[in-house]
């Protein structure tokens, strides 16, 4: 199925729900650092795969899942456990502002996946508001309030690619999504995820529980915001519109996870984060709008 010109309502209200859920992923995983990058990213999805699984179990019964969706599946959630691996080690080495900025490179990477793929490239206007976009975030990751942000080699390249991985999680997802439905999906590529990262976790050395209440809190709050709503709202719109078009809007996570850091952090933005903030949006915006032509 090609995505629609003429989406259901419910798909913008899903995607709006979806992004201000992942804004809150970095402060959450912050709040989590007492356990370990691939036992936070276990916990997210594991968490999040079991509260989905009597859908997906029904489908399954129902024979509306075939093998073959269950290996393309396994590859989108081995790409969803690695994303998440990468991208919260990053946290571990520099600002949650900064790794989240980085990770939102994603429409690149997806635009580039799909030219590849569909063998059709992206509108001009869709790769312009890319480009604003994409200038804003460069300026909100470079600048902070007491002026150039301090980066770290190795934590950069984590979050950098976390959003490669990601994107490639978007493109795959999006064939499975045109035949199953987004619940069993969800279901499926989150329970996926959570095999691949176990022995990732458990090789690690690193404890899988025992933690203080804030942890247990921080891993149950991501699994039912940013995972819930967040992914699995994505993997319910990518049926019916373009990967690029979703990751174009994931552009918006920085500048919800900045007004978290505000609040929660106590990360106050200058005057140039505000700047990058309307770049980002303006540039979303432009891009929204080039997807569908």
């Amino acid at each position: 199925m090609n995505p629609s010109s003429k989406l259901p309502l419910q798909v913008p209200i899903a995607l709006g729900a979806a992004v201000l859920a992942i804004s809150a992923g970095g402060v959450l995983a912050r709040v989590a650092e007492e356990a370990a990058a691939p036992v936070i990213g276990f916990w997210r999805v594991g968490l999040c795969g079991l509260l989905l699984a009597p859908a997906l179990f029904s489908s399954r019964l129902r024979g509306q899942i075939s093998w073959k969706d269950v290996g393309i599946t396994a590859i989108a959630g081995l790409c969803l456990a690695l994303h998440f691996w990468t991208w919260i080690a990053s946290l571990e080495r520099i600002t949650v502002m900064r790794s989240v900025v980085l990770v939102t490179l994603a429409p690149l990477w997806v635009g580039l996946m799909e030219w590849k793929l569909d063998a059709k490239a992206p509108s001009r206007l869709f790769w312009g508001g890319v480009g604003i976009a994409l200038l804003g975030v460069l300026v909100m990751g470079l600048v902070s309030a007491d002026g150039l942000a301090g980066g770290d080699l190795l934590g950069d390249g984590l979050a950098l690619l976390g959003g490669v991985l990601s994107s490639a999680y978007l493109v795959i997802g999006r064939e499975v999504r045109q035949r199953v439905a987004f619940l069993p999906y969800g279901a499926m590529v989150c329970l996926l995820a959570a095999a691949w990262l176990l022995p990732i976790a458990l090789s690690s050395g690193a404890p899988m529980v025992g933690f203080q209440d804030k942890t247990w809190f921080a891993l149950g709050a991501l699994a039912l915001g940013p995972q819930l709503l967040g992914h699995v709202g994505f993997n319910y719109a990518v049926r019916y519109v373009k990967a690029s078009l979703i990751a174009s809007l994931i552009l918006l996570e920085p500048v919800g996870a900045t007004l978290l850091g505000v609040l929660i952090l106590g990360e106050i933005p200058g005057i140039w984060e505000l700047c990058a903030g309307g770049i980002i949006l303006s540039g979303v915006v432009v891009a929204t709008r080039g997807s569908k032509s």
